[in-house]
C-alpha cells in the first residue's frame, strides 16, 4: 500500500470542503492558502477528483470547488482510488514482491490479514469522521484554524 502526495493532498481537501458546510464553494487559492499546497499541483489534484466526480468545479464569480456528493458519502478510499487507482491498495509497501511474499505463508497471512484491515478502514471511513463536528462551519475561526490538517 502506497498513497501518492496526491492523494493525500486530495484527502486533505476534500475534507477542508467538506468541513464548510452543505453547498460549500471552495477557490483553489484558499485551499492552497488554508492547507499549504502549492496551487498549481492542487490544480490538478481538482482536476482528477472532478473526473472521478468526488467534486464538481466552477469557472467564473463565485466560482470554485464544491463536493459532488455529501461528505458522508465519500470515503478516503473513493479519494484515492480516484487518485493514484486500485495499484495503491495492490502494492506492498516494504517493496516486496507478492511472490517472494506467497513464498513465505506465515508472512503472507499476516500480510492479507492486516491488507484486509487497511482497507476496510479506508473504505468505512468517509470524510465526515475527520475533523470534530463541532469545527464543521468554524474552519476559519482562528481558534479552530490551526488543528485543521
Amino acid at each position: 500500500m502506497h498513497f501518492s502526495k496526491a492523494s493525500t493532498y486530495g484527502i486533505r481537501s476534500v475534507a477542508y470542503i467538506a468541513a464548510q458546510g452543505d453547498e460549500a464553494v471552495v477557490s483553489i487559492r484558499e485551499l492552497s492558502d488554508r492547507l499549504q499546497i502549492p496551487a498549481a499541483f492542487l490544480t490538478k489534484v481538482m482536476q482528477r477528483l472532478a473526473t472521478g466526480n468526488i467534486v464538481k468545479t466552477m469557472r467564473g464569480y463565485g466560482g470554485g470547488i464544491s463536493l459532488h456528493k455529501a461528505p458522508s458519502e465519500i470515503s478516503l478510499k473513493d479519494v484515492i482510488l480516484t487518485i493514484d487507482g486500485e495499484e495503491a491498495f495492490q502494492q506492498f509497501w516494504l517493496g516486496i514482491p507478492e511472490e517472494h511474499m506467497k513464498q513465505v505463508p506465515a508472512f503472507h497471512s499476516k500480510w492479507i490479514e492486516l491488507n484486509n484491515n487497511i482497507d476496510a478502514f479506508f473504505t468505512n471511513t468517509c470524510m465526515t469522521e475527520l475533523f470534530p463536528y463541532e469545527k464543521i462551519n468554524k474552519v476559519n475561526d482562528p481558534e479552530t484554524s490551526s488543528t485543521f490538517f
